[in-house]
């Protein structure tokens, strides 16, 4: 719609003046003077590191902050003409939806349809238009066939859709979404920013969009506004804010792969000026530069026939067949059969609901299969209990909240040990051991829940840890943090793998999963698609299509490159840079 400049003079919906919040108790201040204006109509991205402010701005929005959220504020917000302090939530409700992070926060219905009506429902609207909202809801969503399921019971993602769909049903004028996608699959979130831009072009929403994942949701955006600790740093056309590199690099952002690709074209003396974003753009700069490149590899790169080759005659963990059906008849797998080798660094990926997390359960007996078997270092785990498998198998759930629940992190730790009655003195070096390795030991009086996500996610592999388990899951580790503390557990697991645990990696970030992962499984509805290193795995773009996946930006870049031919299997920005002859350092 434009720039900032012009929202000056036009009809600003949303309008921030000198904001500043601080929480109660709360050292300092999570927004600091704060200015900033939103046009009607205006998609506005909001972006920058874990703790920079983003989802407190949201709260703003909709009067959670200051009418729930106890603190300080300074300063003045207006929304849709309504003032902040003047009005209560039920007023500000009617014209903001608030997605947040978490979805599982907002959704308390008992059926996905109930939870669609429940926000017309409160205002009156007449029966009939409910009904046509709901059906326009669960489409809108791919909840079509979840229409009698509990929200709960869906899968991360599924929750995540629901809760988008139960605001897209109120028909708010401002649409502020705190990582709408956080629980997608990526072509799950390609398609609700499709949906998205269809809302925009049919009226004059204004949205407001909390996201990591810039490749994703630049092309629909008008302004990207960059945050870090409290205080808005950039705010403009996106493409003029990624031109400026010390501050993308100083907040230690996922820039899209494009984007980084032109960075370093441009150290070199190429593609002076451009700030791609989108495949594209991408291509199309690469179809122009590779022919001006001295030293580029020759087309035609082809991975060692060896690599990725394991030796699965003594699996650590095997599968047989195994099948399983939720209560409520759901079947979430079909005769699923694999075999993991003891060392591994292994990647599970698919769309959601494809039965991902549902086969890891299995593994430490949160699951049982309903046929089938599951061996763990060749014997079978049916007449094993659960606290013997977690022995054997640590599972991390997606929101390390859902398994944290002691007083202090010594307590946390401990838990696990002192449950199965554990010798004193084996329980305190164990805690000590694991305290001093993922970097918790000064936080061991401390209450777990008045640390970060981070460290939280830290302390919640740490509880599963103090039993030396074999096998550590991690289901999700990208939920709620940004790219670069999301590599910190991933490097957190690769220190681990190399001191011989095996790892087993629930993600939807491709990136992670083709930079850390040695060997991946793709599901699609409850069986196995396809499997393999993941350089064969994302060289069959049409295969994962099938189940949701999109490789990483720079392949799919690589990949439509025709004049002149480049390797299809690049996965990560370091290997582009070497097969192009330009090398060197790149932001995240």
């Amino acid at each position: 719609m434009g720039s900032a400049e012009q929202i000056q003079t036009q009809d600003a919906i949303i309008e921030f003046k000198g904001v500043t919040w601080r929480y109660q108790e709360a050292k300092e201040p999570s927004l600091k003077g704060i200015d900033l204006r939103v046009g009607r109509g205006e998609v506005i991205v909001i972006t920058g590191p874990s703790g920079a402010g983003k989802t407190t701005l949201c709260r703003c929005l909709n009067g959670l902050i200051p009418h729930f959220f106890e603190g300080e504020l300074q300063g003045d917000v207006n929304v849709a003409g309504m003032s902040l302090r003047a009005n209560d939530i039920p007023f500000l409700a009617a014209k903001v939806g608030l997605l947040f992070d978490d979805p599982s926060n907002q959704l308390f219905n008992s059926t996905v349809e109930e939870e669609l009506a429940f926000g017309p429902e409160n205002y009156a609207i007449p029966v009939p238009e409910i009904r046509l909202r709901i059906d326009e809801g669960l489409e809108f969503a791919r909840l079509e066939n979840s229409r009698n399921k509990n929200p709960h019971a869906l899968s991360g993602g599924q929750q995540q859709a629901c809760a988008l769909a139960s605001i897209y049903t109120m028909r708010p004028e401002i649409f502020v979404l705190d990582e709408p996608t956080s629980n997608l699959d990526p072509y799950g979130a390609q398609l609700i920013f499709q949906r998205l831009s269809e809302l925009i072009q049919k009226g004059r929403r204004t949205f407001v969009v909390v996201e990591h994942n810039l490749e994703t949701i630049l092309p629909y955006a008008d302004r990207l506004v960059v945050m870090d600790r409290g205080a808005i740093l950039g705010d403009g056309k996106p493409k003029d804010v990624l031109k400026q590199v010390d501050l993308m690099e100083g907040v230690d952002l996922q820039v899209p792969h494009a984007t980084q690709l032109a960075y370093e074209l441009q150290k070199h003396g190429y593609a002076k000026g451009e700030t791609p974003f989108t495949t594209e753009e991408a291509v199309s700069l690469l179809t122009r530069v590779v022919p001006l490149l001295p030293a580029r590899r020759l087309p035609g790169r082809r991975s060692d026939p060896t690599e990725g080759v394991r030796d699965v005659r003594n699996p650590l963990v095997e599968t047989r067949g195994v099948e399983f059906a939720y209560p409520d008849g759901t079947r979430a797998l079909n005769g699923v059969s694999l075999k993991i080798p003891e060392g591994d660094y292994v990647g599970f990926i698919g769309r959601n609901g494809s039965g991902k997390t549902t086969l890891v359960k299995m593994f430490d007996g949160l699951l049982r299969p309903t046929k089938g078997e599951v061996l763990l270092g060749g014997e079978e785990t049916a007449s094993k209990s659960v606290p013997q498998l977690a022995r054997f198998v640590g599972y991390n759930f997606q929101n390390p909240d859902d398994q944290i629940f002691a007083r202090t992190v010594r307590e946390e730790l401990e838990f696990a040990p002192k449950n199965l009655k554990l010798p004193p003195e084996e329980i305190t070096r164990a805690v000590e051991a694991v305290a001093r390795d993922l970097e918790l030991s000064q936080y061991l009086g401390v209450n777990p829940f008045s640390l970060s996500q981070g460290l939280r996610r830290r302390v919640a592999i740490g509880s599963t840890l103090t039993l030396d388990p074999k096998v550590l899951v991690v289901d999700e580790p990208t939920t709620g943090q940004d790219y670069s503390r999301a590599k910190v557990v991933m490097e957190l697991c690769k220190r681990l793998n190399e001191k011989g645990k095996t790892i087993l990696i629930i993600s939807h970030n491709m990136d992670l999963i083709a930079e850390y992962c040695r060997y991946v499984y793709v599901l699609k509805d409850g069986s196995l698609l396809t499997e393999g290193t993941p350089k064969r795995v994302f060289s069959q773009p049409e295969t994962l299509m099938e189940t949701s996946i999109v490789p990483p930006q720079i392949t799919r870049i690589f990949q439509q490159m025709t004049k002149p031919a480049l390797p299809h299997d690049v996965l990560t920005m370091g290997e582009a840079f070497e097969v192009l002859g330009i090398g060197g350092a790149h932001v995240q």
